[in-house]
């Protein structure tokens, strides 16, 4: 054999052999992906986004569903340096990871981490609760979800009423419950409510009084205004017109009681239209953009981002997938039918709305009647993150709102001793 043969077949041999090393090496390359356990809906619209991804990069998602103690699993995970490389993130715990120094910024200062140079595609408030103190972003919102007021049409008119003549405005609908509850008949209510902190901060905070003070501080019992705001659940579950789903009426969830038909109206997020559209198609409501309080528009959001930790082992591939997921939609000259299929996808299999304005106008969400109030709500809610303080003063405020409802404690006394459980806390906590 001549020997230019024999380089020949080398060189071919060489190419072979360097092709399978690199095919290898695709097909090996992997991210883990922790989440938390969520509906059957969702989790297959994140099943079908894995997918998608991987057939997109060559990057396989190893997912971990954390089905309890989400959080407390995680942190234990940092404190041990074995962390998922990317992970859903709720706003009200993104604080504390951004302070403790264990996630990645996305702003391009090093060759892993991307830069985000379309932010004003997202709601500016969603980017901010996963902004640090030191301006640069640790999270990408993925997608999020408000607060709105559900009436059950049917039940209204059978009461005698239409649902232009619910009340806008919060004491006003409050005085209408008690009337509505007159007519309805024994063993529904004319609105159920959570205690959560989660569901009153943006009502709490329209009389001027931040609940976690620029200091780190819980105050909690200091604005007149927001205790009569308290006092009037207190005097309304009293009343037996606005009650507990669980406590007073059995009811498993909102969306439960509501679908049972045991209530006229409720304050929910739009995680409930899924139950509501399957489960109890034949319940006729509408919805309504939630009470104004103090002559103000509010609501909560709720808003779930990804995050990217510092102790990655694929750390370039963990802000690959951070950014497919929640990419915006765009039409280009390459793909002129694919308007974000990724992200329009997520958000129409899973039931949760889109962060970025661009997805949320490719799929006309707020021509649906049902999503335009949570929709609009979105431009003015309340995010649910407050600092690192909030989870303390969350469950001190849930434990002794409880007690007011329950007729315990005044709403004074009670929020006067979760302020200061909560600043005992606190000042451990420093």
């Amino acid at each position: 054999m001549r020997p230019s043969r024999i380089v020949r077949w080398c060189r071919v041999g060489l190419a072979a052999l360097c092709g399978l090393v690199a095919a290898s090496a695709l097909a090996s390359e992997h991210i883990t992906l922790a989440v938390w356990g969520s509906p059957p809906a969702e989790a297959r619209a994140l099943d079908l986004t894995i997918a998608a991804f991987t057939r997109s990069t060559g990057i396989v998602v190893k997912k971990e569903t954390i089905a309890d103690k989400y959080m407390d699993v995680l942190r234990s995970r940092f404190a041990a340096r074995k962390t998922p490389d990317v992970f859903y993130l709720d706003s009200s715990e993104a604080p504390m990871l951004i302070k403790s120094g264990v996630l990645e910024a996305f702003d391009g200062r090093n060759t892993d981490v991307p830069d985000v140079s379309d932010l004003p595609d997202f709601y500016p408030h969603f980017i901010d609760a996963f902004r640090g103190d030191d301006g640069r972003i640790y999270g990408l919102p993925k997608d999020y979800s408000t607060l709105a007021l559900y009436v059950n049409t049917r039940l209204l008119a059978a009461a005698g009423f239409k649902p232009g003549q619910v009340p806008t405005e919060f004491n006003a609908l409050m005085a209408f419950c008690r009337v509505l509850q007159g007519r309805l008949p024994k063993g529904k209510a004319a609105m159920i409510f959570e205690k959560d902190l989660a569901r009153h901060l943006s009502a709490v905070e329209s009389f001027g009084t931040p609940v976690i003070t620029p200091q780190g501080d819980a105050s909690l019992a200091a604005n007149p205004g927001a205790l009569a705001y308290l006092q009037a659940f207190v005097q309304a579950r009293k009343g037996g017109y606005v009650v507990s789903p669980k406590d007073d009426l059995g009811a498993d969830s909102p969306a439960a009681a509501f679908g049972a038909e045991k209530t006229v109206m409720m304050m929910e997020g739009n995680w409930v239209l899924s139950a509501l559209r399957k489960d109890y198609a034949d319940v006729p409501f509408v919805t309504r953009e939630m009470p104004r309080v103090n002559g103000r528009p509010q609501t909560m959001a709720f808003v779930v981002g990804l995050a990217v930790s510092r102790h990655a082992r694929n750390k370039a591939g963990a802000f690959k997938f951070a950014q497919f997921m929640t990419q915006r939609a765009t039409v280009t000259s390459t793909a002129p039918a694919n308007i974000a299929a990724v992200t329009t996808d997520w958000a129409r299999l899973s039931g949760t709305l889109p962060t970025r304005v661009s997805v949320l106008a490719a799929l006309n969400l707020a021509e649906d009647p049902a999503l335009a109030a949570h929709i609009t709500g979105a431009r003015y809610a309340t995010v649910w993150s407050r600092g690192i303080g909030l989870p303390i003063v969350n469950t001190n405020f849930g434990n002794q709102f409880l007690a007011a409802l329950n007729g315990s404690k005044t709403v004074l006394a009670a929020m006067e001793r979760a302020e200061q459980a909560s600043n005992r806390e606190l000042e451990r906590q420093r």
